[in-house]
């Protein structure tokens, strides 16, 4: 009877171990996203803030802002079905937080110009994120606070679709089944071989 080698028991017990530990990591995300799209949730309800230096954005998403801001440029970027949505940069004249204004969306592909800037109100969302996943990976940081106007700056614009707290992912839950599912199955494997090894 040969004996169980011991550096490779090692070797998969520990592997095992670590994922096993990532789905429980995964589950302690979940609980704390629930928390925050919570309270996310009961932004949508808020009284209207005007954002200044003193408010803390990221706590404030989804709640309806208003900000005067000074002129930027202006740039495109694809908003799936919506066609396109015209972007510009918003420094708080009072010397705020950067943030970004969706100054409303388009189906006709305009050039990018000059926004005079001025008062926008709206909704306080997160600007898209398009960086690649590696990108994201080396720089965790959120993406930058964005006002979707409402009503639109640009005449031509589109009524906006408003944020929604659905479109706020939660899949630490079926992350960590799948880390405890790598688990099991490592744990299977191994001691299926270990059987074969021994007849």
């Amino acid at each position: 009877m040969r004996r169980v080698p011991i550096f490779a028991t090692l070797v998969v017990l520990l592997a095992c171990a670590t994922m096993a530990g990532l789905g429980f990591w995964q589950l302690d995300r979940a609980k704390e996203k629930e928390v925050a799209i919570a309270r996310l949730a009961s932004n949508l309800d808020a009284a209207p803030i005007a954002i200044d230096r003193t408010v803390d954005l990221d706590r404030q998403l989804f709640r309806p802002a208003s900000a005067t801001c000074g002129p930027s440029p202006t740039r495109l970027e694809g908003a799936g079905r919506f066609g396109f949505r015209l972007l510009a940069d918003c420094r708080p004249l009072d010397g705020g937080q950067m943030l970004m204004v969706q100054l409303g969306t388009t189906r006709r592909l305009i050039g990018a110009g000059q926004w005079s800037g001025g008062d926008v109100t709206g909704t306080l969302t997160q600007a898209p994120d398009n960086r690649a996943l590696p990108a994201r990976i080396a720089d965790p940081r959120p993406p930058m606070p964005m006002i979707v106007a409402d009503p639109p700056v640009i005449p031509f614009s589109e009524r906006p679709a408003p944020p929604s707290i659905a479109d706020i992912p939660n899949n630490h839950r079926s992350y960590a089944v799948q880390w405890f599912a790598f688990a099991a199955v490592a744990l299977v494997i191994y001691v299926l071989a270990l059987r074969r090894r021994r007849a």
